[in-house]
């Protein structure tokens, strides 16, 4: 289990000062600092099977406090983007390891994730299918209209009494709102995190009712009677096919008691269960990976949700996201306009920038060519919109809104979001965007922007740490043999790369060092003879690849320490842990 110090379940306020977190969370790892002189001894790991369940799910008694930040959008906005990040830098945080991982670098299993399909990979048909859920059966029966969000809709109940939330295309964009939605929630379950689900419907006049007990919130705060004509009136605005048909995308009720949103701050009060905090969440640090794959950007606090569900006897609380309206070239309801994808709301720098040059300064998204691209792909992709794919550049994508989780991510995890993206296939890829129905030139399009895409973050990402995985020792018990992920996937030429080999003996010691070519996709270096020693081996590897190794510059990867100890049984060392610089 996840173990960790507990903090104040209290989410940070404007201007709350980010402490630091006394905790130790790495599942299967022993903290234990050996005795001795010279470098700093390493830290050395329990031999003791690997945690893949964060047992996080623990019987509740009673639902924990319930919270409405989805109604505290702008607060959380000037929080996240200016109080938490002056606190952030004033205290000097710094860089700091995730804590919801276990001994092999990876995030176990949760009621926040469960890895899918970068650990046992899905078929192409599993991947498409999405979340499990009953498809709406037609007719559908308006029950109230939609409180929240941008896109227009409402709360129906289909005709097996299975509750859904119908989101309407805006018009001139058929297909734009369903395009996100089907994919986004298809790539975040393959993934590993929770999500609804979501299906396109199309529609026809006698598919749609309205109750006669069915109403809506003027502005959120008046409840009023929702009328046919009123929705007549609204229907009227949205996209239609042209044969008069209704463009719908229809997302699945989550299940459970709705208890609010998730903050990307703190824990929740009230959840014993809840012991990592939020932005120390690698699930929810490297998340951002995915939403810059799919440009989603409303990715915050705002589109989550917690909710209290039963299972098995047992209460506990389940965290999902959900809306990937605003996916692609979506705002939801028009299109992303040409900053969007690299621009807070909250600028401070660029605005003083602004400022300060009487407006000679110019943001990067205001330059001719950037509005070209952007009003020609609008014209040519209307149910896509402006998602680039060629040109698209992670360091310079920004959600819209700062999130505390994301500002966290340490090149670590970002290495872990990217396994998790370059991990679909294109055939998975393929089968994700069928399920949009997309027009056959904006599927075509979307489908090359996604790998093409994913590629980039590969390349910048996969290239950017010694790409080690599944580690083990050789038969010969003189080497460890590791697969190098940046090659296996296309990212890294054998040709290209060379082994920086340093071992020690876990005293600060140093036993061997090394320099190899690489192979191939899979390579072994020396661990320094297969003696017992001091019992305990750390081997660190680094990559000098020939070309850019993450950030622009550099030419050797950060390193990655495959840990061995002595099994006295098997008169052998064994892999006990994995671990690579943040």
């Amino acid at each position: 289990m996840i173990r960790g110090r507990r903090r104040s379940r209290t989410p940070p306020g404007l201007g709350a000062a980010i402490t630091g977190v006394v905790a130790v969370a790495v599942a299967g790892a022993g903290a234990a600092l050996a005795a001795g002189g010279g470098a700093a001894a390493a830290r050395w790991f329990a031999d003791r099977p690997i945690a893949w369940q964060e047992h996080d799910d623990e019987p509740v008694a009673a639902m924990p406090e319930l919270n409405v930040i989805q109604d505290l959008e702008v607060t959380m906005a000037i929080r996240d983007g200016v109080a938490n990040e002056i606190d952030r830098y004033l205290s000097l945080e710094g860089q700091r390891p995730a804590l919801d991982i276990n001994a092999l670098d990876e995030v176990p299993c949760s009621t926040w994730f469960c890895p899918r399909n970068h650990l046992h990979p899905m078929t192409p048909g599993e991947v498409a299918a999405g979340p499990p859920a009953p498809a709406p059966l037609l007719p559908l029966r308006i029950t109230k209209g939609k409180d929240q969000g941008a896109a227009s809709g409402f709360q129906v109940v289909d005709a097996a009494n299975h509750k859904f939330m119908v989101k309407l295309p805006p018009e001139g964009h058929l297909g734009m709102i369903a395009a996100g939605e089907m994919i986004g929630a298809r790539a975040f379950h393959a993934a590993g995190y929770n999500v609804p689900g979501a299906f396109v419907v199309d529609l026809r006049a006698q598919d749609l009712t309205v109750d006669p007990d069915a109403s809506f919130n003027l502005f959120g705060v008046e409840k009023r009677p929702l009328t046919e004509a009123r929705v007549r009136e609204m229907l009227a605005g949205v996209a239609h096919h042209p044969d008069g048909r209704l463009r719908a995308l229809a997302v699945p009720w989550i299940p459970g008691r709705v208890m609010g949103s998730f903050d990307m701050m703190g824990v929740r009060p009230g959840d014993p269960n809840d012991r990592v905090p939020h932005q120390h969440r690698r699930s929810l640090r490297a998340s951002w990976v995915l939403f810059a794959w799919l440009s989603v950007l409303d990715a915050g606090p705002i589109n989550t949700l917690d909710t209290f569900v039963e299972d098995g006897g047992r209460r506990y609380v389940r965290h999902y996201f959900f809306d990937f309206s605003c996916a692609f070239g979506s705002s939801t309801s028009e299109p992303q306009g040409p900053h969007e994808d690299g621009e807070f709301v909250i600028e401070v720098g660029r605005t003083l920038g602004a400022f300060a040059s009487l407006g000679l300064y110019r943001r990067p998204f205001q330059s001719r060519a950037s509005r070209d691209q952007w009003r020609q792909m609008v014209a040519e992709y209307p149910a896509v919109g402006y998602y680039p794919a060629e040109t698209f550049d992670p360091e310079t994508y920004r959600t819209n809104r700062k999130n505390s989780a994301f500002v966290r991510m340490t090149e670590r995890d970002a290495y872990w979001g990217t396994k998790v993206v370059t991990a679909f296939s294109d055939r998975q890829i393929a089968a994700m965007v069928a399920t949009a129905d997309l027009p056959a030139h904006e599927a075509d399009y979307l489908d090359h922007a996604l790998r093409v895409r994913r590629d980039i973050l590969g390349r910048r990402y996969l290239r950017a740490l010694a790409a080690v995985e599944n580690p083990a020792l050789a038969a010969d018990g003189g080497s460890v043999c590791f697969d190098d992920l940046a090659i296996a996937r296309g990212y890294a030429a054998a040709g290209e790369a060379r082994y920086l080999v340093t071992v020690g003996d876990g005293h600060g010691n140093r036993v061997a060092a090394a320099e190899l070519g690489a192979a191939g996709p899979r390579a072994c270096v020396p661990i320094g003879g297969a003696g017992r020693g001091t019992g305990y081996r750390v081997v660190e590897v680094r990559t000098r690849l020939a070309g850019a190794a993450g950030a622009a510059g550099a030419r050797v990867t950060k390193a990655a320490r495959i840990h061995l100890r002595w099994r006295e049984d098997e008169r052998r060392f064994a892999v006990v842990g994995l671990e690579r610089d943040e």
